[in-house]
């Protein structure tokens, strides 16, 4: 009996295998650099700007549009005249209004992007902020470096303390 207990647990060791001690278990693999969020936070941060400034480009153009508009009306206002149901009479004003709304939303889509934008940076901002990146703690060594002092006859003096062994 004590023969064939021996051997089973021979055999369940010898299937089983040696294990590793916790001490000498693999760390978790920790990327070296910068993450993915600190790549991205930069990313939505550039992207904010360029939809910045689409939408101001945008945004000048819809204006030099109306401007334009409001330029020819100005000089036929005949030709501005409405429809009961509102829009211009003359087909080629009311295409050129229809233009200027269009550059509108678009400037309106690129600059609501913008803010969406930055307030995602923001949010990837904060998050790259948080972890164990806490600084080194440098203890203060307040007899090394330059300092002022009382002099014999009471003025003040500049210092440099160099740092020297004790004996």
């Amino acid at each position: 009996m004590r023969h064939q207990t021996l051997l089973h647990c021979g055999l369940a060791l010898a299937l089983v295998g040696p294990a590793p001690a916790l001490a000498q278990a693999p760390e978790p693999h920790r990327p070296e650099g910068p993450s993915i969020i600190t790549y991205a936070r930069w990313g939505t941060l550039g992207a904010a700007v360029a939809a910045g400034v689409i939408g101001f480009a945008a945004h000048q153009d819809a204006d030099d549009q109306f401007d334009t508009l409001e330029a020819l009306c100005e000089a036929d206002a005949a030709r501005c005249a409405l429809k009961p149901g509102g829009g211009y009479a003359d087909a080629r004003l009311e295409s050129r209004y229809q233009d200027v709304l269009g550059a509108d939303s678009r400037a309106r889509t690129a600059l609501v992007a913008s803010q969406l934008a930055v307030a995602a940076s923001l949010a990837l901002f904060l998050l790259d902020m948080g972890g164990d990146s806490e600084p080194d703690n440098v203890p203060y060594d307040p007899e090394r470096g330059l300092g002022f002092r009382n002099g014999p006859d009471g003025r003040a003096e500049l210092v440099y303390v160099l740092p020297w062994p004790a004996r």
